[in-house]
């Protein structure tokens, strides 16, 4: 089963093996205040001219930046000698990645990700791909943290144990990713939460911007850019060089 490798690093600024993005963190560990989150970005095209596989995802999700707690939705994007392989899923730790097989999503493709705490630990999750109307919507009970709120793109642990930065899969290159809007809800879990920028943290929480690190923790391979104007939109780049925030 994946393991959520910790982010390093506090205050506003973080590094992560893993995670390149952004978090919102409860003040002082507070749990449930988050109940939900909706990200919309665009399937990104692999690189397949690389020898040997390579792994990516992008995803929105509720807790799981400080705990063991995640329940998230998003696609994969991976080259796998040659092919390039996309799909979306789910997925609810410690359980591993719940692949969708009847939403097929292309690069290019818009998809928004929503998921939903409708009522207390019952969650509802779809994924639409806005380009082609087809959707899919799972209702799940999960006890979630509810202490984060995460946009971020992933390379994700392949072997076991999965506590070591040598776990990893290597990062599939991509092009560039634009989440934007991602919005997040601290509203009493509902059918019609009361969403808000991801961005604009809620009074006392903490906005965390985190780049991903490369398996020496020295490199930067993944770097998000600043938020938009609207503090609901950013975008994430691979390398070390921070790329313009969409518009």
């Amino acid at each position: 089963m994946p393991k959520r490798f910790k982010i390093h690093g506090s205050g506003i600024q973080g590094s992560s093996f893993n995670w390149s993005g952004y978090a919102v963190t409860a003040p002082n560990g507070t749990s449930g205040l988050f109940t939900a989150i909706l990200g919309t970005f665009t399937v990104p095209t692999v690189d397949t001219s690389l020898p040997g596989a390579q792994y990516s995802s992008d995803w929105v999700g509720i807790g799981g930046y400080a705990d063991s707690t995640l329940i998230q939705a998003g696609v994969e994007a991976d080259n796998f000698n040659g092919n390039a392989i996309y799909d979306a899923w789910t997925e609810l730790l410690p359980a591993g990645e719940d692949e969708i097989p009847n939403l097929a999503v292309n690069p290019g493709d818009t998809v928004t990700a929503t998921i939903v705490e409708t009522a207390h630990n019952t969650w509802k999750i779809k994924i639409a791909d806005d380009s082609t109307g087809a959707q899919v919507v799972r209702k799940v009970h999960y006890k979630s943290s509810g202490a984060s709120a995460e946009a971020i793109m992933e390379r994700p642990c392949i072997l076991r144990p999965c506590d070591e930065p040598t776990d990893l899969a290597a990062l599939a290159q991509t092009s560039e990713e634009v989440f934007d809007p991602v919005l997040t809800a601290t509203s009493a879990p509902s059918t019609s939460p009361d969403f808000e920028p991801l961005l604009t943290a809620p009074a006392g929480s903490s906005l965390q911007y985190i780049v991903m690190d490369d398996n020496s923790g020295v490199d930067a391979i993944a770097t998000p850019s600043n938020a938009n104007t609207e503090g609901d939109g950013f975008s994430v780049a691979d390398g070390d060089s921070q790329p313009d925030p969409p518009n």
